[in-house]
């Protein structure tokens, strides 16, 4: 069994549940990711704010109803649309989501089936006291179970 722990990405980007909704946008926009772990003042895992949690301060109600909007060419407008202050104000803790993750005992193949049944592409790691310890992805867990199949009876299957 190969624990979770051996690849997950230990400096993982994250937020306090205090902070604003404009501190969340910032990290994400600077650091490119698309899911934050919120933690407390201790450093325990509490919720997860994703990149569409933070979209969907200005995406239109109807946008979640419509099944196959290819046939939308422009949304024009809504492009330029931005939260208002007031929104941007308001605190993480009150858009975050209840957290998923893994343990870090979890094997991969433990983590990688909670990632599908939840519909996630990144999982939050913790440790036995629930403190936040690493964050790892879909392509961190799904190229870990492939690297074995990399070797063969002890020898590389480039060789072969």
């Amino acid at each position: 069994m190969i624990p979770i722990s051996d690849c997950m990405k230990c400096k993982v980007i994250s937020i306090r549940q205090d902070a604003t909704l404009r501190e969340a946008v910032s990290i994400v926009v600077e650091n490119k990711v698309g899911t934050l772990p919120v933690i407390d003042a201790g450093g325990k895992l509490v919720g997860v704010v994703k990149l569409r949690d933070l979209l969907s301060l200005v995406m239109p109600n109807f946008i979640n109803f419509i099944d196959h909007f290819e046939f939308v060419h422009s949304f024009g407008a809504l492009d330029l649309r931005k939260p208002s202050k007031a929104e941007l104000n308001r605190k993480v803790s009150e858009i975050m989501e209840e957290p998923v993750y893994a343990e870090e005992t979890f094997s991969l193949m433990h983590a990688a089936a909670i990632l599908h049944k939840n519909g996630l592409k990144d999982l939050p790691v913790i440790n036995k006291e629930g403190d936040l310890i690493g964050l790892a992805s879909h392509v961190d867990i799904g190229t870990a179970l492939m690297r074995s199949w990399l070797i063969v009876n002890g020898d590389s299957a480039e060789k072969k």
